[in-house]
């Protein structure tokens, strides 16, 4: 992909809410180690890299506030912040948002901390569509058969039109201006459901296929394995 640059500025939010409950884990996964570096640097300098944000807002829970600095502190720029989150994901997304002046043709990209495998040129395309669409998310395609259960048993449904959506997910300043002036009416689980909600379609964008959120304790070790595959891809 050719170089490009919107035509407003591009904000990110970093989510690092987790409190490593399902990784069973002393701390949350977010500070966790992988190839000798906390998977939350992994993603944050993904985005300094990039070098087409205005600020990063990381979003971090109420209890691990001085860790988070700790960690981060030395690698943020002036307009870079670190906000309390909220009670969930929603709650945490709201309270970085409002760390933000948005402009209507401003971008702004929520990512999760967890996930340390996006590469420059998705963030650029993901930014790219969500400038002419108002609304992008990263997703991966479906290849195996999908079954959804019911009472009398399962029915088929068409692989071919099955995503798994990733993130980072990614909004237009003027749309997300008018979901702020419309409170949701059901707790969204990312920033797709809740624009979806108001009858605003996301567009797909194809995600590599080392997009991994780290979760559960297996996930770690499979992460140190995609992590030089992901490299290898990345730099072909």
């Amino acid at each position: 992909m050719k170089s490009w640059f919107p035509s407003g500025n591009i904000y990110a939010l970093l989510l690092s809410g987790g409190t490593g409950s399902r990784m069973g884990a002393k701390m949350p996964k977010q500070f966790l180690e992988l190839n000798g570096k906390p998977i939350l640097l992994h993603s944050l300098e993904t985005f300094l890299n990039w070098g087409k944000t205005k600020s990063i807002i990381l979003v971090s829970n109420k209890d691990y506030i001085q860790e988070t600095e700790t960690l981060s502190a030395p690698h943020l720029r002036e307009r870079d912040r670190i906000v309390e989150g909220g009670e969930t994901r929603h709650g945490s997304t709201l309270a970085g948002l409002s760390a933000l002046q948005i402009s209507s043709n401003d971008i702004i990209l929520i990512h999760d901390a967890a996930r340390p495998f996006v590469s420059a040129d998705e963030l650029d395309g993901l930014a790219k569509e969500t400038e002419e669409f108002g609304v992008a998310t990263l997703a991966t395609r479906n290849y195996e058969t999908v079954l959804e259960e019911e009472e009398a048993g399962f029915r088929f449904l068409d692989r071919d039109k099955i995503w798994f959506m990733k993130t980072p997910q990614a909004i237009r300043g003027d749309i997300l201006k008018k979901l702020l002036e419309k409170p949701a009416s059901i707790e969204p689980t990312d920033l797709c459901t809740w624009t979806q909600t108001h009858g605003i379609p996301s567009k797909l964008v194809e995600s590599n296929p080392y997009n991994l959120k780290i979760t559960e304790s297996s996930d770690l070790p499979l992460a140190e394995a995609i992590l030089p595959l992901f490299q290898k891809w990345n730099k072909d």
